[in-house]
């Protein structure tokens, strides 16, 4: 994950190895805080200040899950939160004032941080959630589950006061991911409303948050396990399950096919293991 721009962060989900910062500019580790373990999309940023992680495990725990949050410069967890239910992706809105986990029973939760106030905790999905993003103004998050489904949530409703049985998610895609979300990831130079998903099934595809409807499915031969854009989001990198990384141009603003392929080939990036 990134969090500042010359800095890089990386953690595991083996409690023994923990989070390591490094100087992107030098490759000097900066900072090294042991024994976290954290989840895929269990670590984030917030504020460009903090990093907060989701544990896996933690040892001798009372509850099912907890949240620590580290200053970048200290390795002591200066705030941890405690769950009754084991914790999964997080995810913050820009400002940092809003921040959003999910839990592998398909809840999730969303609190204020400055005042640690739980403002909504509701059921989902049906099975674990894989990972959550924000889109790229805040006003939607965005989830999607082990069982391939995919939903959209108005963030005024979540901020909203009142009870959380009747709320309801704005678009619900269930049928076309036939395996686990791997990762979600909002356009906001192209197309402010849509967003790109990756499975287990192989696939990438591309939505509209706000209808639900399909734009475009890319196939790719083995699992995705990663998905990230570019900064221009001119070219989008999929990870797969054997290491291959897969290079693809896009554009989500043509809705035609936001998907092809430089000149004309399939790069693919061989390398890891």
């Amino acid at each position: 994950m990134d969090c500042k721009e010359a800095l890089a962060v990386c953690s595991d989900k083996n409690i023994s190895i923990g989070i390591t910062i490094w100087d992107l500019e030098n490759g000097d580790r900066l900072l090294h805080i042991p024994t976290c373990s954290s989840p895929p999309h269990g670590l984030i940023s917030l504020r460009n200040q903090y990093l907060v992680a989701s544990q896996v495990q933690r040892t001798g725990s009372v509850s099912g899950g907890v949240i620590f949050s580290w200053p970048l410069s200290k390795h002591q967890a200066t705030l941890r939160s405690y769950l009754l239910e084991s914790t999964g992706p997080l995810s913050c809105t820009r400002d940092g004032t809003f921040l959003a986990c999910g839990a592998t029973s398909g809840n999730i939760h969303v609190w204020e941080v400055t005042s640690g106030r739980l403002l909504k905790n509701w059921s989902a999905h049906h099975t674990s959630i894989c990972c959550m993003v924000l889109s790229s103004d805040d006003s939607f998050l965005i989830s999607g589950s082990a069982d391939g489904s995919i939903a959209v949530w108005s963030m005024i409703s979540l901020l909203a006061e009142g009870n959380c049985d009747c709320l309801t998610s704005i678009v619900s895609m269930s049928k076309d991911h036939t395996g686990a979300i791997t990762g979600l990831l909002p356009a906001s130079t192209n197309s402010s409303s849509n967003f790109i998903s990756s499975s287990l099934d192989g696939t990438c595809k591309v939505w509209n948050m706000l209808s639900g409807n399909l734009i475009k499915t890319k196939a790719f031969p083995l699992p995705i396990t990663a998905i990230v854009l570019d900064l221009l989001e001119e070219i989008l990198f999929c990870g797969s399950e054997n290491g291959a990384i897969f290079l693809n141009k896009f554009d989500a603003g043509l809705l035609n096919d936001p998907f092809s392929s430089p000149c004309g080939e399939q790069i693919v990036l061989n390398g890891h293991q």
